[in-house]
């Protein structure tokens, strides 16, 4: 897998190490989706473009250092390129399934980031603190956010890959403020930013 496709994402943001990560896990996770049904794709271009890069989606509005938690992180997406990318940040891995915990524990290991897994659902997480929590393809929109509230930072976010209609749900939820943009490169999805309202 070429580093051409994370170079100009990535340009002044991230280190060679980042790069050689993100290549890392693209080669892992292309070795791997098969035997544990992972992820779907036709080619490895549509792996570096539909699932990788998308992941990277919020690190224009990223901090420098961080704890992060990834929802359902399944395959990794969008937690593993996150931290990948985002060198000072730690974080936490949420994965119920069986195969994809064992998975996700491997990319870490391989790729030395600054993270555990752990093989449960949110609702049972009781660590607090977050900086961010991130959750892609994973549905209860509302139910995390409820959750979240108490496990977040007061100035913390919550990160959501959502449809349309997901977005237009979320906008009218009160207690909470909503930045939303179009997800780059496609022509559906959006990105939605939301912080607990400070009044």
């Amino acid at each position: 897998m070429g580093r051409e496709s994370f170079t100009e994402l990535l340009q002044g943001r991230a280190p060679n190490e980042a790069i050689d990560r993100l290549v890392a896990y693209g080669e892992l996770l292309e070795h791997w989706a098969g035997r544990h049904n992972l992820v779907k794709v036709a080619n490895r271009q549509e792996l570096v473009d539909r699932h990788i890069l998308e992941s990277l989606a919020p690190l224009e509005q990223i901090d420098t250092t961080g704890r992060l938690m990834d929802v359902g992180s399944g395959a990794g997406l969008p937690g593993i390129p996150l931290l990948c990318a985002m060198i000072g940040w730690s974080g936490l891995l949420v994965e119920p399934r069986l195969k994809r915990w064992a998975f996700l524990g491997l990319v870490i290991r391989e790729l030395g980031l600054n993270a555990e897994v752990v093989r449960d659902r949110y609702a049972a997480v009781e660590e607090t603190g977050f900086d961010m929590v991130t959750a892609r393809a994973v549905g209860g929109h509302e139910a995390l956010l409820r959750w979240a509230v108490n496990h977040i930072k007061p100035a913390g976010t919550v990160v959501i890959w959502a449809t349309i209609d997901e977005e237009q749900r979320l906008g009218g939820l009160s207690g909470w403020s909503m930045l939303s943009s179009p997800l780059p490169g496609l022509d559906r999805g959006r990105l939605i930013f939301l912080k607990v309202c400070s009044t």
